[in-house]
């Protein structure tokens, strides 16, 4: 019965051993946009492989060839910056692709589809991530006239304010209800996050004042959704809704960037410049380790220059100015 199993595991095609992988993901309360990714991306690696394919010839060897074939495989049009500026898949982004093939390919080495090998992570430069400059904030955040403008427009204008001060991702967002937002103790409670662990975090009291007026414009029920559609204040704005309304928003206004996603590399680098601790960073953002919050200490780097006399240790204790300490 055993070898009956192994032999019918080694005949598995790529196909179908994703399809199980997905099974197994969805039974694990794996979110949407997450299978979503692991759809979209192992198609790539399927048009490479074949569908039909067999997961037990795939190799060490199988990967390395697989990532020659992206870094020469021409991306598809779309009007990102990175798109106009290269005609081929950067690293970061190979370097995504295999890390996601990682997942797929692990799963099926625990099942017997594939024998065991290791799956190495390309390595990558880090691109710095886009954020809002000053002058962009300004004009994405000032506020529009009640009096004349629609119900989505102001709507936008909380949201903006809202990604910023939160560094929320989007699907968190999106799930939001008037319930979640404790006024008496200065806390937002979200509950869809991207590990699964519902948590609090602080209200920042410029963006109390704005929900607190946004709800009176408002108005809804504690189990609706505090972004709602335009058309239905009981129907929540979809993810794509989100990003198309938000990327309108900032053309009106003359910001080019339309990322709302860029509204957490905002948060980082304000909150690292102005001194926040990492820890309570990770925290804010969601981030399981600590890494990603590192990788942000690097990027912003040559920014930390700012006020680095100021803060330096030195700066008070020579000269005798420590002594101002006391």
């Amino acid at each position: 019965m055993k070898l009956s199993m192994a032999v019918n595991n080694q005949c598995k095609n790529v196909k179908d051993a994703f399809n199980d992988f997905i099974i197994y993901k969805k039974s694990n309360n794996i979110s949407e946009s997450t299978l979503k990714d692991y759809k979209n991306i192992f198609s790539i690696f399927i048009e490479f492989y074949g569908e039909n394919s067999l997961c037990s010839e795939i190799t060490q060897e199988t990967v390395q060839k697989y990532i020659c074939w992206l870094q020469n495989k021409p991306k598809k049009q779309n009007n990102t910056k990175e798109e106009r500026e290269s005609e081929y898949l950067s690293s970061a982004t190979i370097a995504t692709y295999i890390r996601h093939l990682r997942a797929v390919l692990n799963y099926f080495m625990e099942k017997g589809y594939t024998k065991r090998f290791i799956v190495s992570i390309p390595r990558f430069e880090k691109e710095v991530k886009d954020v809002y400059t000053p002058n962009e904030l300004d004009l994405l955040l000032k506020k529009p006239d009640l009096k004349k403008c629609s119900f989505s427009e102001y709507r936008n204008w909380v949201m903006t304010n809202y990604f910023l001060s939160t560094a929320n991702r989007l699907e968190t967002v999106r799930n939001i209800k008037i319930k979640d937002l404790n006024f008496e103790e200065n806390e937002i409670y979200l509950r869809h996050v991207k590990n699964k662990k519902p948590y609090s975090i602080p209200m920042q009291k410029e963006l109390k004042k704005i929900l607190i007026e946004y709800l009176s414009y408002r108005k809804g029920d504690s189990e609706d959704y505090l972004f709602c559609n335009e058309n239905d204040d009981k129907k929540p704005l979809t993810n794509e809704a989100i990003k198309t309304v938000m990327a309108r928003y900032n053309q009106r206004r003359g910001v080019t960037k339309t990322s709302v996603h860029i509204y957490r590399n905002t948060f980082a680098k304000y909150w690292i410049l102005k001194g926040g601790d990492l820890l309570r960073l990770q925290r804010i953002l969601g981030h399981k380790k600590l890494d990603m919050v590192l990788e942000y200490v690097d990027m912003y780097g040559k920014d930390l220059q700012k006020n680095f006399d100021l803060f330096n240790p030195l700066s008070d204790f020579s000269k005798g100015s420590h002594m101002s300490l006391k």
